[in-house]
């Protein structure tokens, strides 16, 4: 099946295009790549297998308030936490075009009393986290068209501070640039305990990195496979699946 092309855009970033093909929407920065996408006939399934894994913290941190969302792309995985979750999501995202065509092809309500989008370049070294409380979980996706978006150490610095006590940092980078993974482990790890959750995303070069500041026991596992399989079906069977790719802690087995 062909793909159909439903909007291309340009703003000072470059070109941003929603396609469709086979059932399903995707965002693309002017290269082949999908940096979001959702099927509308199936619109309580995440479409991306790293998104999925992306929604682990919800199961090892009970009954988070609020989420912080860095990257919106299409709008997919907010409007997943909006409709599967209590949560508050505040989103920022670099390309304020997006807000726009998430909600023309993605169907995010941009106007959820529980969704707050701030458009601004998080790389400035000015730049302060928008949301006024302390978030629980911090949801980090960030790429353009050439990869990974590299944080400065000053960002980081502020993202940890707004941080509540107990709260995880959830992180989605490509193992394609080694280097830059280092890089940001040794970011995160400044500030939160160096041993995170890893899970390996499969027959895909994502991983996802899962921090918080003290070490992550067994028991903290055995009481999120058990928040698993109380969660509300969409998300249960996200983390059910994404469960499977945890890599085990240090000396210890993950029960399947």
């Amino acid at each position: 099946m062909r793909e159909r092309l439903l909007e291309r855009r340009e703003d000072a970033w470059g070109p941003l295009e929603v396609t469709a093909q086979g059932g399903e929407v995707a965002l693309h920065f002017g290269n082949h790549t999908a940096q979001s996408a959702w099927r509308p006939k199936a619109p309580e399934r995440l479409s991306f297998a790293y998104y999925r894994a992306m929604t682990l913290p919800l199961a090892l941190l009970p009954n988070p308030a609020r989420i912080g969302l860095l990257g919106l792309g299409g709008g997919a995985m907010a409007k997943f936490l909006l409709e599967h979750t209590e949560s508050s999501i505040h989103a920022v995202d670099l390309r304020e075009a997006l807000g726009e065509l998430a909600a023309r092809h993605f169907a995010l309500d941009r106007s959820h009393p529980r969704l707050a989008i701030d458009f601004a370049d998080i790389c400035q070294p000015d730049w302060q986290p928008p949301w006024p409380d302390k978030v629980d979980i911090l949801l980090i996706d960030l790429f353009d068209q050439d990869g990974m978006t590299r944080l400065p150490d000053a960002t980081v610095d502020r993202l940890v501070e707004r941080l509540d006590v107990g709260g995880i940092v959830c992180l989605n980078v490509w193992r394609n640039t080694m280097a830059a993974v280092v890089d940001i482990h040794r970011q995160f790890a400044a500030h939160l305990h160096h041993d995170a959750l890893v899970a390996h995303v499969p027959e895909r070069m994502n991983s996802v990195l899962i921090y918080r500041r003290e070490a992550w026991q067994p028991a903290d596992l055995e009481a999120g496979l058990k928040r698993v399989t109380a969660a509300p079906r969409p998300l249960r069977r996200a983390q059910a699946e994404a469960w499977q790719w945890l890599q085990p802690l240090r000396g210890q087995r993950l029960r399947p």
